[in-house]
C-alpha cells in the first residue's frame, strides 16, 4: 500500500536519513524525466516555506521505495496552489498512479480550505492534458509561447470549494 511523505527541508537544517535517503531517491528520478532546463533545485526550493514536496513510496524490507512525486508551491496570498510538477516513476506508469495522486491530494487540499488547484501543461502534451481532463481539471486560458518558442502552455484548474 502507497503512503503519501510531505518533505521539507523548512524544519531543520537536514532531514533525517530516512527522509535523506527518499529525497535522494526523488532527485535520481528527477534526473533521468527531465531534461536539465526543466529539473528542480529541491535544495533551494524546499527551503521556501511556499514549496512542499509529496513523494508517493511503497515500503518493503530494505526500506521505502519511491512511487511517484508531486511538488506544489502554495500561491501567496490566496488560497490555492500551483501543481509545479507530478512524476510517476516508469514501472508504476498506467496503473492509475497519477490519477490517484491528484484525487488524494485534491481531497488533502480541500480538507484545508484551499479553494483550486492550479497548473501549466503543453498544449502538445495531450497523455498529460487527457490526466488532468480526468481528474477533473478545466483549461482556464492559453498563453502562446509560454514554454518556448513554438509551445503554447494552458492554465489548467481544479475547483475544490466554490468560490
Amino acid at each position: 500500500m502507497a503512503t503519501f511523505t510531505p518533505l521539507s527541508l523548512q524544519t531543520g537544517k537536514h532531514f533525517p536519513a530516512s527522509k535523506q535517503a527518499i529525497l535522494a531517491q526523488v532527485q535520481r528520478a528527477e534526473r533521468k524525466n527531465f531534461p536539465r532546463h526543466e529539473s528542480f533545485d529541491f535544495e533551494s526550493e524546499l527551503r521556501k516555506r511556499n514549496v512542499e514536496l509529496v513523494a508517493v513510496l511503497n515500503e518493503d524490507a530494505s526500506g521505502p521505495i519511491l512511487i511517484a512525486y508531486l511538488i506544489f508551491v502554495h500561491a501567496k496570498p490566496g488560497n490555492f496552489v500551483w501543481l509545479h510538477k507530478i512524476c510517476v516513476l516508469e514501472q508504476f506508469r498506467r496503473q492509475n498512479t497519477a490519477s490517484t495522486m491528484l484525487k488524494t491530494m485534491a481531497e488533502r487540499y480541500k480538507g484545508r480550505g484551499c479553494s483550486k488547484i492550479q497548473l501549466w501543461v503543453d498544449e502538445q502534451n495531450l497523455p498529460a492534458r487527457g490526466l488532468y481532463k480526468g481528474a477533473g481539471f478545466q483549461d482556464v486560458n492559453k498563453v502562446e509561447d509560454y514554454y518556448t518558442l513554438g509551445r503554447t502552455g494552458i492554465r489548467m484548474a481544479l475547483l475544490l470549494l466554490s468560490p
